[in-house]
């Protein structure tokens, strides 16, 4: 008895897995440009925080003789200092379970 070959059909993936996964692959790397743009928006943050706060030190005697306060600027440096800080290490905690492959907790 003779035996028939079959002919196989292949998909890219296999089984067409591949295929299945591309919207979600896609979206990952979506919201892995998310995050590391608003990582690089919190270092911007960041640096222009501590930019502030050199130029507010240096003129600190100046503002005082022109009846200048720094309320304003002190509001804007603690609001900034808290945002970029706790997203960097948001940022830096995420970072370090994505390449380690294991979940980073504080506390």
């Amino acid at each position: 008895m003779r035996r028939r070959r079959q002919s196989a059909v292949y998909s890219p993936g296999g089984c067409g897995c591949g295929l299945l996964l591309l919207p979600v692959i896609a979206v990952s790397i979506g919201v892995m440009f998310a995050l590391a743009g608003l990582a690089a928006a919190a270092l911007v943050l960041f640096i222009t925080a501590i930019g502030v706060t050199i130029w507010l030190c240096r003129n600190r005697e100046q503002r005082r003789v022109d009846g200048k306060t720094n309320v304003g600027w002190v509001v804007f440096l603690i609001i900034a200092y808290l945002l970029s800080a706790s997203y960097l290490v948001f940022f830096v905690l995420l970072m370090i379970s994505a390449f380690t492959g294991e979940s980073v907790t504080v506390g």
